[in-house]
């Protein structure tokens, strides 16, 4: 590429890279305002920007970008304000996107692009610069003014790159169409600029927490009230300890299973996972009428609180038909591929490796610990409250949810909470089930890439001391001041209400 500017701001780019001797691919943009003089213009380091001074004290990046047509124009990236006055000298670092700017009166500044920050202005002459040298590591410059004085300066400026907006703020890249939120740590080559936006990995920890709570919070919960206050004590002794030790399965164990095993299967029966969410339901609830309509005689020839081992043949007898008919499903109402049809209709893309998987390996392995808590609260509500709701009329159910589930709601509550903070903090599982990509997608079919997975991947490879090992740090620092936060606000919540239902 050819640029040519003219003092006026008319900035003129030609393709000279191919096509017939004497033929070039010419446009024009006009990069000043009315008024203005263009005053320096120099390359940023990798060539794809141009940085522009103007009279009026203002930096600009030119960066070519593709538009909608994925044709390239030049377009105004971003732009510093420098001075009050004109700006004859504007070095580029060899190294970083950095820059370094000498006005008339003799102020240098040091701006870093990306980070779109100022780092230091300092009076260094008097006169108009005749000359500035930046040395190769950005570590020193040289200043001739017009009087003939020679500046030699030194310059500490180790971590440039990050800034607040560069951490958590859209940037725009180079060569990249708009804004966005990036995490790109390193690549296969050099011409690359490190990209360490914590953003889409605090937004994937906390989508692979909610999708993994929304799958153990309805189960863990509603099969700690039946196993508390309905089920027969002999048969409590038998699920509580089972339902306890799953938790002693090491979460790399489920990430392994659930990468190798369970991403593929759900790939493969997706119609099935989700036409068990309809079948397994009206099965339950079938089974139920049918019970019902039994003669009195042989319900209770079944003994009280065993009604949940009659259970178990029929979920997996409708587990078994949702998956029996789902592909006449999905070719009777999606074309004869589900995944296909997300595609073409609603624009759903489909990873094998995504939130849905997640959800359902990470939300096995919390359960357990929800289900416990939540469990002994509901089993320690005392005796007599229950025991006086039932004398006074109400039925089972009514004092479960008026009396009980008030009575035990602090226990359910901090079980929730922890649940969520093991959620938060899962590493394993989400590291090998989830594609391990850092994007910001909301759909259940995408993968993420969480602040622990992100740190378990990329401390073991990155520089000591460099930017890259100091962000990994941040990110700590993040999930650790995000679940301080959310488990202080839970313990307040938790406080509150049991102050409320003490005098239950």
């Amino acid at each position: 590429m050819l640029y040519l500017a003219s003092r006026d701001g008319d900035l003129r780019y030609v393709d000279i890279s191919g096509g017939e001797p004497g033929t070039f691919r010419e446009k024009q943009v006009d990069v000043l305002p009315v008024g203005t003089l263009i005053s320096s213009m120099v390359f940023l380091n990798g060539d794809l920007s141009l940085l522009i001074g103007d009279s009026s004290g203002m930096v600009a990046q030119w960066s070519l970008v593709r538009d909608e047509q994925n044709r390239f124009t030049m377009q105004r990236i971003r732009a510093f304000k420098v001075s009050e006055t004109r700006i004859p000298v504007i070095r580029s670092e060899q190294r970083r996107k950095g820059f370094l700017t000498v006005d008339v009166a003799g102020v240098v500044g040091i701006y870093h692009s990306t980070a779109e920050r100022m780092l230091i202005q300092r009076q260094v002459g008097s006169s108009i610069p005749a000359a500035v040298a930046l040395s190769p590591r950005a570590n020193a410059f040289l200043l001739l003014d017009s009087d003939h004085k020679m500046h030699y300066w030194r310059v500490e400026n180790e971590h440039p790159e990050v800034s607040l907006q560069a951490i958590w703020g859209k940037v725009w890249y180079e060569s990249y169409p708009k804004p966005a939120y990036i995490w790109q740590s390193s690549s296969a080559s050099n011409d690359f600029e490190p990209k360490f936006s914590l953003t889409p990995l605090l937004f994937g920890t906390q989508k692979a927490a909610f999708y993994a709570m929304l799958v153990a919070i309805p189960l863990a919960i509603m099969g700690a009230i039946y196993t508390a206050y309905f089920m027969a004590p002999r048969m409590r002794l038998l699920v509580k300890p089972s339902i306890e030790i799953m938790e002693a399965l090491p979460t790399v164990i489920l990430g392994f299973l659930a990468g190798l095993w369970l991403a593929p299967f759900v790939e493969e029966n997706l119609a099935g996972i989700f036409a068990m969410l309809i079948v397994i339901p009206f099965g339950v609830m079938l089974f139920a009428f049918c019970w019902q309509q039994l003669p009195r005689r042989m319900q209770h020839f079944y003994p009280e609180g065993w009604d949940a081992a009659l259970l178990i043949p029929v979920v997996m007898l409708s587990g078994w038909l949702a998956f029996l008919v789902s592909p006449w499903l999905e070719e009777l109402f999606f074309q004869g591929d589900l995944r296909l049809w997300f595609k073409q209709e609603w624009g759903i893309g489909y990873d094998q490796r995504n939130a849905l998987v997640v959800g359902l390996a990470m939300g096995f392995a919390v359960i357990p610990t929800i289900f416990s808590i939540t469990e002994d609260a509901i089993f320690s509500v005392p005796k007599h409250l229950t025991v006086g709701s039932l004398a006074l009329g109400a039925t089972p159910w009514q004092t479960m949810i008026r009396v009980v589930l008030l009575t035990a709601s602090p226990g359910i509550f901090s079980a929730v909470m922890i649940g969520f903070g093991r959620a938060v903090g899962e590493t394993m599982i989400v590291l090998m089930a989830t594609g391990n990509t850092p994007v910001m997608d909301l759909s259940i079919f995408q993968g993420m890439r969480t602040l622990s997975a992100n740190i378990a991947v990329e401390m073991p490879e990155s520089e000591v001391d460099s930017t890259h090992y100091r962000v990994l740090f941040l990110a700590a620092l993040v999930l650790f001041l995000f679940t301080f936060v959310f488990n202080t606000l839970a313990e307040l919540i938790r406080q509150r209400l049991r102050n409320k239902y003490s005098s239950l």
